[in-house]
């Protein structure tokens, strides 16, 4: 009976441990939009090359976020853009905050003519959360324009479509 017993236990163990690194986590859908000037906080260091590469190291701009999520998010970030054909990239660090927590990450993204005077914005954001968000993860796409109207500043609208990943409870 001793023999039967413990192989039967072991095997309800092992079944019991699969059915919990089996469970999925929790996906939750979010959209949020920004509208800001880039670099408002900082303008970083920008020059440009005499070939026409338009380069930005270390602007900082913030920017209210609203939709499903509701906060502040700052970005810190590089891009160089093509002022000749309008093509280029971004990418840096952000910090998303929201009520209780953040989320906090990297993004990239890229720059392609879309009218005269507007360029379209589309890439990708992933961060961890803090605080109340401890654990979780945020993925984004992002669609966009930068908006060049002269003699006023730019102005970048962007959209976030992702979700956010909770853990397994």
């Amino acid at each position: 009976m001793k023999k039967v017993l413990i192989p039967v236990m072991a095997l309800l163990v092992l079944f019991a441990a699969v059915s919990v690194i089996a469970a999925p986590s929790t996906k939750t859908p979010f959209t949020t939009e920004a509208r800001f000037v880039p670099g408002n906080i900082s303008q970083g260091e920008v020059w440009i090359t005499k070939d026409g590469i338009r380069h930005v190291k270390g602007a900082i701009s913030e920017a209210p976020v609203t939709g499903d999520i509701s906060g502040t998010m700052w970005l810190v970030s590089a891009e160089t853009i093509d002022l000749n054909t309008g093509e280029g990239t971004n990418h840096g660090r952000f910090v998303l905050t929201v009520d209780g927590g953040t989320f906090e990450g990297s993004f990239q993204s890229a720059f392609t003519p879309l009218f005269p005077g507007q360029l379209r914005i589309s890439g990708t954001f992933v961060g961890q959360g803090t605080g109340t968000y401890e654990g979780q993860k945020i993925m984004a796409s992002s669609e966009g324009k930068l908006i060049l109207p002269p003699p006023l500043p730019p102005v970048v609208e962007i959209v976030l479509e992702g979700i956010i990943l909770s853990p397994r409870e």
